[in-house]
């Protein structure tokens, strides 16, 4: 009986512990007392790997993305997202990028020229966290053989409250005309972009409206970031633009140690 017993409070502590429930042990008598949680924070998870034709390396993988370690809504909404994201671009790459690398594997052995193999990375960082909101902006980026760079840019921000992604038009608190003040600003950040060096497409404005998505945004304590896809405002050697814009006024950031002050 005794040894029924013991293995019948192993079970029932492991279950409590898994439920973050712990027990305290005096003599015959068992309580239960409170596990406090892990400070819910975000941490970095990479992946490298090489993909080889007939033992020649074509294409290099190097996956980074932002994993939840605690408890929380956030954590679980992070982690099961960047998880899915990870796994399709690695996908991706492993099947229809692999195929086109050795494809120009090949070519180049007919050629007679040495082959530089292709590499292909997902990376990021955390913009802003201030205990408030969570920003992250994430860069996709292949490099081929011959020298071609192609990147896709785009940004994520979050709720640390519910978990739940914050859309771009519910900073602006209700603002009927939020899209309009942006493009505005947008066209400011353009000519801005201009006398800085950038070389910009001289007819901007239409597709500067067509392809503004909400969905491309990161925020950071400078302000709003927003993303434009290679090749839509600008020649591709300028890769992924990014435009950095004042925040709205209805918006207040703070770090997240003046908040905890």
């Amino acid at each position: 009986y005794d040894g029924c017993k013991t293995g019948v409070q192993r079970l029932i502590m492991d279950l409590f512990h898994a439920r973050n429930i712990g027990w305290a042990k005096g003599g015959d008598s068992m309580k239960m007392l409170p596990i406090k949680d892990k400070t819910p924070q975000i941490c970095w998870k990479t992946v490298e790997k090489t993909l080889t034709l007939t033992g020649e390396p074509v294409l290099e993988l190097k996956l980074s993305w932002p994993q939840g370690e605690g408890a929380g809504p956030l954590v679980r909404s992070v982690s099961r997202y960047y998880a899915r994201l990870a796994q399709g671009w690695q996908r991706q790459w492993e099947r229809e990028g692999y195929l086109c690398a050795c494809v120009a594997l090949a070519q180049k052995r007919e050629q007679s020229r040495p082959f530089t193999p292709w590499t292909a990375s997902l990376s990021g960082q955390v913009t802003l966290d201030n205990g408030e909101y969570l920003s992250i902006a994430m860069l996709a980026r292949e490099v081929h053989a011959d020298g071609r760079v192609l990147e896709y840019r785009w940004g994520d921000t979050w709720a640390w409250q519910d978990g739940a992604p914050v859309p771009l038009g519910a900073l602006f608190q209700g603002q009927k005309r939020w899209r309009k003040q942006l493009r505005s600003q947008l066209e400011q950040a353009v000519e801005q972009s201009r006398r800085s060096g950038a070389y910009l497409d001289q007819e901007i404005k239409k597709p500067l409206r067509r392809w503004f998505s909400p969905s491309r945004f990161a925020l950071s304590p400078e302000g709003l970031e927003l993303y434009y896809p290679q090749c839509t405002l600008a020649p591709a050697v300028e890769g992924a633009l990014v435009f950095r814009l004042p925040l709205p006024e209805s918006v207040q950031i703070a770090a997240k140690e003046e908040k905890e002050a």
